[in-house]
C-alpha cells in the first residue's frame, strides 16, 4: 500500500499556487509533478483544476505507465511529458509545465535566449523542442522531449510553452518563475536595437553567485510568503 508522503503534497500544491501568482495559470491546462528520489511513482496536479486552486487534498499519485495509485481526481492526459523526463533524468525530482506568455513567444521565434539579465545566465543551454506543437500525450512522445531536454535545465516546446525540471520542487518552481522573466526581457530587447550580455564566464560566476542552493531556498521562501504567509 502507498503511503502519502505529506511533505511533497504540500510543496508540490504551493508550487501550483505560487506559479499561478507569478502569472504561470492558463486556465487548467497545465501541470506540476514530483517524486521522492529513486521512486517509480509521481505526485501531480489533477486534471481539470486551476493552479491556483490546487490544494494538498487535490494531489493525485500515478506510476510511472501512467497508471493512478492514489488520489480521487483524474490525470492529464500529458502524463508522458512528465514519466518520460523521470525515466531519462534520475537527478529530476520535479518537472514544470506551463504556458507564460513570453515563453510561448520565444519558442515560436527560435528559442534564442541570450543571458541578458541575471536570470539568462541560468539557462545559456535552452533546447528547442521543434517534431510536434501538439499535447505530449504518448511515452513515445514524452521520450522524445526527454531527449530534447538532455542534461538541461529546461526547453522550449515550439508554440506550446515550456517545460522545466530540478532536483526538487523549491528549484524547479523558482527555475520556471526566473525562465519567463528571462523570456520576457529577451523578447523586449529585440525592440530596444542593439543590447549586450555576459560572457560565459561571467555567467558562469552570476549563477554561482546568485542562484546557488541556499538562495534558491531563499527565493522560494519569498514565494511562500506571498501565497501562504506563515508557512515559512
Amino acid at each position: 500500500m502507498v503511503e502519502i508522503n505529506q511533505d511533497l503534497v504540500k510543496k508540490l500544491s504551493l508550487s501550483c499556487n505560487i506559479l499561478a501568482r507569478e502569472g504561470q495559470a492558463d486556465m487548467t491546462l497545465v501541470h506540476v509533478s514530483a517524486r521522492l528520489p529513486g521512486q517509480d511513482m509521481m505526485y501531480m496536479k489533477p486534471y481539470a483544476m486551476g493552479l491556483d486552486e490546487v490544494t494538498k487534498e487535490d494531489i493525485i499519485v500515478l506510476d510511472f505507465e501512467g497508471n493512478k495509485v492514489l488520489g480521487e481526481r483524474r490525470r492529464h492526459t500529458e502524463y508522458p511529458l512528465h514519466t518520460e523526463i523521470y525515466k531519462m533524468r534520475p537527478d529530476v525530482n520535479c518537472v514544470v509545465h506551463t504556458h507564460p506568455l513570453y515563453a510561448v513567444i520565444l519558442g515560436a521565434t527560435g528559442g534564442q535566449l541570450r543571458p541578458i539579465s541575471h536570470e539568462g545566465t541560468l539557462f545559456t543551454l535552452l533546447p528547442l523542442f521543434t517534431e510536434t506543437t501538439e499535447l505530449i500525450r504518448t511515452p513515445a512522445q514524452g521520450e522524445a522531449v526527454a531527449r530534447c531536454l538532455g542534461q538541461a535545465r529546461a526547453l522550449l516546446l515550439k508554440n506550446h510553452g515550456m517545460v522545466v525540471v530540478g532536483q526538487s520542487i523549491e528549484e524547479t518552481t523558482v527555475h520556471a518563475i526566473l525562465l519567463e522573466k528571462a523570456a520576457k526581457i529577451e523578447i523586449l530587447s529585440r525592440q530596444a536595437g542593439s543590447v549586450t550580455w555576459s560572457t560565459e564566464e561571467e555567467s558562469q560566476r552570476k549563477v554561482e553567485q546568485i542562484y546557488h542552493a541556499r538562495a534558491i531556498q531563499n527565493y522560494w521562501d519569498y514565494f511562500v510568503r506571498q501565497v501562504a504567509p506563515g508557512k515559512t
